[in-house]
């Protein structure tokens, strides 16, 4: 389920952006969107891909090797 706070975060980060850009004309405002959105992809990208290293890290065992002295 997601928290409460994410959806308030997500409305006020878009009408932040729509009153910031109130005065541009729409079809400027369509690119500004569409790079909005490529901006939050990219971020998401690289998150799952920080994610992915952190689980491999976790999966990683450490082998303990007994050494002979002679």
């Amino acid at each position: 389920m997601k928290p409460k706070w994410v959806d308030h975060l997500a409305k006020a980060w878009d009408a932040f952006f729509e009153d910031l850009f109130s005065f541009i004309p729409e079809e400027s405002r369509k690119h500004l969107r569409n790079a909005r959105k490529e901006v939050l992809l990219a971020m998401k990208t690289a998150l799952e891909k920080r994610i992915e290293e952190l689980e491999k890290e976790e999966k990683q065992e450490v082998k303990k090797i007994q050494v002979e002295r002679s």
